[in-house]
């Protein structure tokens, strides 16, 4: 009967200690999935701060296209000016060749 008393008590003593086991993994249980959860949030959010990212680029580059559109026109007409000048150059000086000729 001692015996039987010994296997008991030393089995409630092992229930006692698997409970408490139980109950701490199932508080890591719990901090895994709050973790897990957490992961999905950071997860959508980078997400959506990548596709915000995506979106500034291609902003940036049409803007780049347009200041560089913007840049070159005062280079253009620069060009411009100096074509005609140019030509107005060239068509005087052809006009007092043919002045001179006497046409």
């Amino acid at each position: 009967m001692a015996d039987v008393e010994n296997r008991l008590t030393s089995l409630e003593q092992r229930c006692k200690s698997n409970g408490h086991r139980l109950e701490q993994l199932e508080k890591q249980q719990e901090a895994i999935h709050s973790l897990a959860a957490s992961i999905q949030v950071m997860a959508s959010e980078q997400k959506h701060q990548t596709e915000a990212i995506n979106t500034v680029r291609e902003d940036v580059s049409r803007l780049d296209g347009k200041v560089d559109a913007l840049e070159m026109k005062p280079a253009k007409r620069w060009e411009g000016m100096m074509d005609k000048l140019l030509w107005g150059v060239a068509g005087a000086v052809l006009t007092w060749l043919l002045a001179q000729a006497g046409l």
